[in-house]
């Protein structure tokens, strides 16, 4: 039950084990999706589901660390959980490290997770963590609580990483998780977000960390489960809804690479008639669809059963040898005719292309721009993003991005037609700063 103070919790909270345990979580808006599933897999594990969870709005570091020294004087240990990607890492490293300072009396452990510790669990144990989580954490998490809180030997457990003295231990990893044990949200503390539907992607781009941290193997929330959560949903108060998936036309097929009509419009039949198709949305952020997937019958079911206006298509890059080096296993063409269905439909679409690629060249980057003004000139809005080197990746030594002036100037003149959005020049800069301290942290004499 949410209230005015910096954290909120439910009230006549049950002590559980032999120790009193708080959970903090360190939220925002990058990782909130993720924060509100993992406490949902707390809740939903027999063990931990009267865990003390607290979840730390603010965003002043001053006003976390009153809260957090607040949760100190009421509870014997305080476990701290961040979150977050590898564009997070420096604002993250500088959160912990007042903290770590500050953080007066007490016992607290400091517990990082998600894409960039999964990706790098040594580097966030050497940003000053205690334990990393590695990969999905439905499992693992509800697991150290429970072990800490019953003074258990928490080193035991598979999916974490851990300094013994010098030296890096970690536990292995752990089989992916069945999506249908744990609540994709937590209801109890009314943390709703959209349900995730499929985790995994057969794939394996190269530069995205999806196969190589949640697995090749798509796997599906059940249609029951789902509709169970919508209608739980719906009555705690939320009016739109939406997915979260690699590839929302990817629901329930054995593959992750067909298309499953059938089971799309189970999904969204049972989800309209929970809900009403005005306030339904499929295949737009948090989600986006991959471009061969798409399908006169798949938008159909869209344009029925939902309020979708705007589809999300990943293309990338307009150069075929860039999506080939890439591993995007469609080609250019795919796009094109993903184009064509969409706005045949009535609909808008909205392309992702990432700049700076490795190995791109001038005929790459000018490919790109071709299938830009292509797009753009039947209205088609371009989403720009920069490259990442992710760790976990087979790109993640490579460098960081560059957008030069001169297709700078271009995306600003799509900019000012209202064709083009993103915030590439943001992402360039955090890259860029990220790139620079992690070097350091795991050389810090260069």
């Amino acid at each position: 039950m949410k209230n005015d103070d910096p954290w909120y919790y439910t009230k006549n909270i049950v002590t559980v084990g032999t120790m009193d345990i708080a959970t903090a979580f360190i939220c925002t808006n990058y990782n909130k999706y993720s924060v509100n599933a993992l406490a949902g897999a707390v809740e939903s594990t027999p063990a931990t589901q009267n865990a003390h969870l607290y979840f730390i709005t603010e965003h002043s570091p001053v006003k976390i660390l009153e809260a957090l020294t607040e949760l100190q004087r009421s509870h014997e240990m305080l476990l701290i959980g961040f979150s977050f990607a590898t564009t997070n890492a420096v604002a993250v490293y500088e959160l912990l490290s007042m903290l770590k300072a500050d953080l007066a009396g007490g016992r607290a452990l400091y517990i990082a997770g998600g894409p960039h510790a999964s990706g790098d669990p040594s580097g966030a144990l050497a940003m000053g963590f205690d334990i990393t989580v590695i990969g999905e954490g439905e499992e693992t998490f509800p697991e150290l609580i429970n072990a800490l809180t019953d003074d258990l030997d928490w080193r035991a457990i598979r999916g974490i990483a851990y300094h013994d003295g010098e030296s890096v231990v970690t536990t292995g990893r752990r089989r992916p998780v069945d999506l249908n044990r744990f609540a994709p949200f937590s209801p109890s503390h009314e943390r709703l977000s959209p349900i995730e539907v499929s985790r995994g992607c057969p794939h394996a781009c190269r530069f995205c960390q999806t196969s190589f941290l949640f697995g090749a193997r798509m796997r599906h929330r059940a249609l029951d489960e789902v509709l169970g959560y919508i209608s739980l949903s719906k009555v705690k108060g939320t009016k739109d809804f939406r997915f979260i998936s690699p590839n929302a036309l990817a629901y329930g097929s054995e593959d992750g690479i067909s298309v499953n009509l059938e089971a799309i419009e189970g999904l969204l039949r049972g989800a309209s008639a929970i809900v009403g198709t005005d306030h339904l949305f499929f295949g737009s952020f948090p989600s986006e669809v991959r471009p061969e997937a798409v399908s006169p019958e798949a938008i159909e079911l869209i344009t029925r059963f939902t309020a979708t206006r705007q589809i999300v298509i990943g293309a990338q890059t307009g150069s075929q040898r860039m999506l080939d080096s890439l591993h995007r296993e469609h080609n250019v063409e795919d796009v094109d005719r993903a184009i064509e269905c969409i706005l045949a439909a009535g609909l808008e679409v909205c392309v992702d292309f990432i700049f700076g690629l490795p190995g791109e060249t001038n005929d790459d980057r000018l490919h790109s721009i071709a299938m830009m003004d292509s797009l753009a000139a039947r209205g088609a809005k371009i989403h720009s993003h920069t490259f990442i080197p992710l760790p976990g990746t087979p790109l993640a030594k490579e460098d960081v991005g560059v957008i030069d002036k001169e297709l700078a100037a271009y995306l600003s003149r799509l900019a000012n037609k209202g064709l083009q959005f993103g915030q590439w020049k943001k992402q360039q800069r955090l890259a860029r700063e990220a790139s620079h301290f992690l070097l350091h942290l795991h050389h810090p004499l260069i």
